[in-house]
């Protein structure tokens, strides 16, 4: 999977309000938000999961929260908070937030058609 773009990275973290965070990691805790375990972000994200699992552990020492959930609530929250600061404003954070959605599944759906040719191939 291709990584996302720049823009893209700096409106998450700017979105999620942790400055400490590396865009790598603002990612992980914005799929973390959506609910999503270890495995699904490491398939989101083109990572393995032990690569997830220690940008987990940095964003909860980071944060300074004791689990995924916590960590969720905060993301969640700063993100409320942001998006309601910019809805006056160009609601940029969405955008962002929007652009990566979008990147990963068509990212998703493309390396789905390669798993569906592959095993058109075996059959």
């Amino acid at each position: 999977m291709h990584p996302v773009p720049q823009s893209d990275q700096r409106g998450v973290k700017a979105a999620l309000g942790s400055p400490e965070l590396t865009p790598r990691e603002a990612e992980v805790l914005f799929w973390i938000s959506q609910g999503k375990s270890n495995h699904d972000i490491g398939v989101i994200l083109g990572a393995k999961t032990g690569t997830i699992c220690k940008h987990v552990g940095h964003i909860l020492s980071k944060l300074n929260v004791e689990n995924r959930t916590s960590a969720a609530v905060v993301a969640l929250e700063t993100f409320r908070s942001v998006a309601e600061k910019s809805k006056n404003r160009s609601g940029n954070a969405w955008t962002a937030v929007a652009g990566i959605i979008a990147t990963q599944l068509g990212e998703l759906l493309s390396g789905g058609c390669e798993i569906f040719d592959a095993l058109s191939l075996v059959a």
